[in-house]
C-alpha cells in the first residue's frame, strides 16, 4: 500500500490532464478524418433534397472539396483542447476563418463551370462553348476578388488607404494596361460577334490555323505545322479575319499555257473536254465551270479555268484539286499537246568578222 501511495503522490495531476487532453484532441481529429465522407454525404443529400437535384453525391465536385475541409475542421477542433495564449488562439482562429473562406470560394466556383448542372440551368443561355468559358472565367474572377478582399480584412489590414491610393495609381495602371484592356474588350467583341468558334480554320493577317482556345486576352490557333500561335484579341479585331469553315464552297482558278504550235481546232477541243471533265466531277459545282481561251501571249495560248468546289474542308479541297489537275494533265498527254513555257531568243554577234571587215576597209 505504501508503494502505491508513493507512486500516486509522484504523479502530477497537470500531466494527467495534458495527457487526457492530447487523447481527446487525437480522438477529435480521428473522428473527422474517418467520418469525413459520411459528413459530406449527409450535407450534400440534404442540399440535393432541398434543390431537388437527382445527381449522384459522390460525383459532385463539392463532395471532394468537403472531404478535405473536414480534415481542417478536425485539426481546428483538436487545438481547442490545449491551453494557449490569447494571441495564439486569435491567430489560429484567423487561419481557420481564412481556410473556410478559401473552401467556400472553391465550392462556389465549382457551381460556376460550363459542365455544372447549376450553371446550365440558371446561367448558360448560349450554345457557344467560347462564350460559356468567358462567362465562367469572369464570374470566377469576381468571386476570387471578393474572397481576397474578405481575407485581407480578416488579416486586419485597412483597405481605405489602398482604395484611396488607387486614385493616383489608377492613372499609371491604366497607361500600362492599355493593350491588356484593349485585348479584354476585343475578347468580349469576339465572343458576342462570333466571327469564329473553337475548331474553325481561320486566317488572321499572315497567320492560318485551327482555333483551339479563346481567352480574355488572346486567341490561340494551331498552325498547319502543329505550332501554337497566340494572337492578342486586339490584333484579331483590327486585322481581317477569314473563317474558312463558314464557306459553302471553295474557288479554284488556274491558267493552262498551251504551246503556240497548238492549232485552233485542238484548242477548241481542249476547252470542251476540260469542261466535260470538270462537270463530271461530283465535287465540282457544274453551274460555276468556266473554261475559255483567255489570251494569246507572246509564247503561249492561255486557257483560263474557273470553278467552285463544294468541299470546304481544306485538306479535302487539296485532294479534289489534285485530282482535277491530274485529269487535265492526262488529257493534255492524250491529245499530244505541248505545254508552253517562257522562252527567250538570244542573238550573238560575231565580233571577229566585224573586226576583219573594218581592217579591209
Amino acid at each position: 500500500m505504501n508503494n502505491i501511495r508513493n507512486l500516486l503522490s509522484q504523479i502530477n495531476v497537470r500531466d494527467l490532464i495534458k495527457i487526457f487532453n492530447i487523447q481527446i484532441a487525437v480522438a477529435i481529429f480521428l473522428v473527422f478524418l474517418i467520418f469525413r465522407r459520411l459528413f459530406s454525404q449527409i450535407i450534400l443529400k440534404i442540399i440535393f433534397w432541398i434543390t431537388k437535384n437527382k445527381g449522384k453525391v459522390k460525383e459532385s465536385k463539392v463532395y471532394k472539396i468537403l472531404n478535405n475541409f473536414w480534415i481542417f475542421v478536425g485539426l481546428y477542433g483538436a487545438t481547442k483542447m490545449f491551453k494557449m495564449s490569447e494571441q495564439t488562439v486569435a491567430n489560429i482562429n484567423t487561419i481557420f476563418e481564412i481556410i473556410c473562406i478559401i473552401f467556400a470560394t472553391n465550392i462556389i466556383n465549382s457551381f460556376i463551370a460550363k459542365d455544372s448542372k447549376w450553371f446550365r440551368k440558371y446561367i448558360n443561355h448560349s450554345k457557344n462553348d467560347a462564350v460559356n468559358n468567358f462567362v465562367c472565367k469572369i464570374a470566377r474572377g469576381i468571386v476570387w476578388v471578393i474572397s481576397g478582399y474578405i481575407i485581407i480584412k480578416e488579416l486586419g489590414y485597412d483597405l481605405t488607404g489602398l482604395v484611396a491610393g488607387f486614385g493616383v495609381g489608377s492613372v499609371i495602371i491604366s497607361l500600362a494596361a492599355q493593350d491588356t484592356v484593349k485585348s479584354l474588350l476585343s475578347g468580349a467583341v469576339i465572343l458576342t460577334d462570333k466571327p469564329f468558334d473553337i475548331g474553325d480554320y481561320i486566317e488572321v493577317g499572315n497567320h492560318k490555323g485551327t482555333v483551339i482556345d479563346i481567352t480574355f486576352r488572346s486567341t490561340r490557333i494551331k498552325a498547319n505545322d502543329n505550332s501554337i500561335i497566340t494572337i492578342p484579341n486586339a490584333t484579331v479585331t483590327s486585322e481581317y479575319v477569314v473563317n474558312w469553315n463558314r464557306l459553302k464552297s471553295r474557288r479554284l482558278e488556274f491558267v493552262l499555257n498551251l504551246s503556240m504550235d497548238t492549232s485552233s481546232e485542238k484548242i477548241k477541243n481542249m476547252v470542251e473536254k476540260i469542261k466535260l471533265i470538270l462537270k463530271n466531277n461530283p465535287q465540282v459545282l457544274p453551274d460555276t465551270v468556266q473554261v475559255n481561251l483567255d489570251e494569246i501571249a507572246s509564247y503561249s495560248s492561255d486557257i483560263k479555268v474557273f470553278l467552285y468546289i463544294s468541299e470546304t474542308d481544306y485538306i479535302k479541297f487539296l485532294n479534289v484539286k489534285e485530282k482535277i489537275y491530274c485529269s487535265i494533265l492526262e488529257l493534255v498527254e492524250r491529245e499530244n499537246i505541248d505545254l508552253a513555257y517562257p522562252t527567250q531568243t538570244v542573238f550573238v554577234r560575231n565580233t571577229e568578222k566585224t573586226e576583219a571587215k573594218e581592217e579591209n576597209t
